[in-house]
């Protein structure tokens, strides 16, 4: 907690009250959930565990960071299943209470190749990008080196690897032999063609069966209100 945190005193009912503080108590909707909040530059308070937090906070507009699983993504991984929430809480008054809604902020995406038949290809595959996660305090795309090794479906066809939400169409899946780029299919592009938002609120997940020879895709977006497939060549 902060040298401000800790100045805070509380007032007397007979005295102007107008620069008391406000006592701030949010309410986690995960039982991981962690809370943070800043006044300005200010921290108020970080990473604070539990299903309830109560905390006095400075009068003001304070921005309150709700979230479960990690911003940034370690080097040669995946995104973690990232959901979170930011929210901007008027504390101008004697108390109030938030209960943080969280989003999801990673996008899945399924690769399956159509003329196998488990769905999987004999090369080797790498998804490279430039975002590596999300602000911690803005929720905006955080630029950096992406890569990972899509995972086998556990339960079906194809392949599978989660996203940081993108800021361009710069993701791309290379395919290669023995060290040897063979091919580089643009994922950015194919998504980006479908109209996918990935300044949504809560990002959807994307299917991508890829018939190789004929150089045709077939995406199907899988928003939060049902599934919309597209036809690609390219």
């Amino acid at each position: 907690m902060t040298v401000m945190l800790a100045a805070l005193v509380s007032c007397s009912v007979k005295e102007d009250r107008s620069d008391c503080p406000c006592w701030l108590t949010v309410r986690a909707s995960y039982p991981q959930e962690l809370v943070s909040a800043w006044l300005g530059t200010h921290t108020l308070f970080e990473k604070h565990a539990g299903e309830l937090v109560d905390y006095r906070v400075p009068r003001g507009i304070v921005e309150l960071m709700a979230s479960t699983g990690d911003f940034t993504v370690p080097e040669g991984q995946q995104m973690a299943e990232l959901f979170a929430s930011l929210t901007k809480v008027n504390t101008v008054c004697e108390e109030t209470e938030v209960i943080p809604a969280l989003h999801k902020q990673f996008a899945r995406v399924d690769i399956d190749f159509k003329d196998e038949d488990d769905g999987r290809t004999g090369y080797d595959l790498l998804v490279i990008g430039t975002v590596v996660g999300a602000d911690k305090r803005t929720l905006e795309p955080v630029e950096g080196p992406f890569c990972c090794v899509p995972e086998p479906f556990a339960d079906g066809r194809g392949y599978e690897f989660r996203v940081p939400r993108q800021k361009d169409e710069s993701l791309k899946l290379e395919m290669s032999v023995g060290g040897k780029l063979i091919e580089t299919i643009d994922l950015g592009y194919l998504i980006g063609k479908t109209g996918f938002d990935w300044k949504a609120e809560n990002l959807g997940d994307v299917s991508i069966l890829c018939d190789l020879p004929a150089h045709t895709f077939t995406i199907t977006v899988m928003e939060w209100e049902g599934p919309v497939t597209f036809n690609i060549t390219i």
